[in-house]
């Protein structure tokens, strides 16, 4: 899953359209020269040679990069905000590009100019604008930087010290992740799209009939002999780490918290692959503890696995 920053203006300060996209349920973009171009049946490589530079890059983010499931965040040139929040609609993993040819929105001040490249987009309806500096402004799509929020809204900070040491000012009550009934609703249909993915590989591949969403329990499954357990992580925002701190805890109270039963195999599948030290601390785990973790994520039709799973 990747998170955008996306500007739906006119030029840098030209007309809105984040009202009519909001309105709309998309997101659009649109170049002097693709106004009429249906991109869906093309390649990058295909994409009119009169589009350039940041343009050039920005559409083949959007037309091309962007897939079910990503985030759009609408920043504004003039206020210098996130002024938006939402979820590609479209079936997660899959291009989201659609060509409007009948009814596109169009520039106000000029009516002339169609928008008939979009996305489908879930807004977020309780969103709050936060400040953001933009480091790449003249992109119109680029994928977002954690590093460019002034205020998030969302992160915890961390509490300042004096000379001797001792704690400064309180924490911020109020910065707090702000769950919607779009983002929660979203995670969910994720979820079982991971869920569904997982479960047809291991029958694809290795003829195992997995059990879903029992006593609580994303997903069980029996092969040759030993049990395994499988706990789903929906990861925001590359927040890998996260994901994995949250499904230990929970793998943990699965397999001992009473009257549960241990399985021998506990997987944590996580809907984007892991990072370098993600792998180094499971791999702590596993050889200090010896908790028999496993981490996978989808990789195209496939899952990949660390350690590599080779049943027998």
């Amino acid at each position: 899953m990747n998170i955008w920053r996306m500007k739906l203006r006119a030029g840098s300060h030209g007309d809105s359209m984040w009202p009519a996209c909001r309105e709309r349920g998309i997101a659009a973009i649109t170049y002097r020269a693709i106004y009429d171009s249906d991109l869906s049946r093309m390649t990058k490589l295909d994409l009119d040679p009169r589009v350039k530079g940041a343009g050039r890059s920005s559409m083949y983010r959007f037309a091309w990069e962007m897939k079910g499931g990503d985030v759009i965040l609408v920043g504004d040139s003039i206020s210098k905000q996130v002024i938006g929040r939402g979820y590609i609609s479209s079936a997660p993993g899959e291009r989201a590009y659609r060509y409007n040819a009948r009814n596109p929105i169009r520039e106000p001040q000029d009516p002339n100019v169609p928008w008939r490249h979009e996305v489908p987009v879930v807004w977020d309806k309780e969103f709050e604008p936060i400040a953001y500096r933009d480091g790449a402004p003249q992109n119109s799509v680029m994928h977002f930087n954690p590093g460019w929020r002034v205020e998030s809204g969302g992160e915890r900070p961390a509490p300042s010290h004096d000379k001797e040491g001792e704690a400064g000012d309180f924490l911020n009550e109020s910065a707090y992740m702000r769950e919607t009934l779009a983002s929660r609703r979203n995670v969910e249909r994720l979820h079982a799209g991971l869920s569904n993915r997982f479960r047809a590989w291991l029958k694809r591949e290795f003829s195992v009939h997995a059990k879903q969403e029992q006593n609580c329990v994303d997903l069980t499954f029996e092969h040759d002999g030993m049990s395994h357990l499988a706990e789903l992580k929906i990861c925001y925002g590359g927040r890998t780490r996260f994901a994995i701190r949250e499904a230990i805890g929970q793998l943990l109270e699965y397999n001992h918290y009473p009257p549960r039963s241990e399985a021998k195999s506990w997987w944590l599948v996580m809907d984007q692959a892991p990072e370098k030290p993600d792998r180094i601390y499971i791999d702590a785990l596993r050889q200090r503890y010896d908790l028999p973790l496993r981490l996978a994520w989808p990789m195209n039709a496939t899952f990949e696995s660390h350690p590599k799973w080779t049943p027998r």
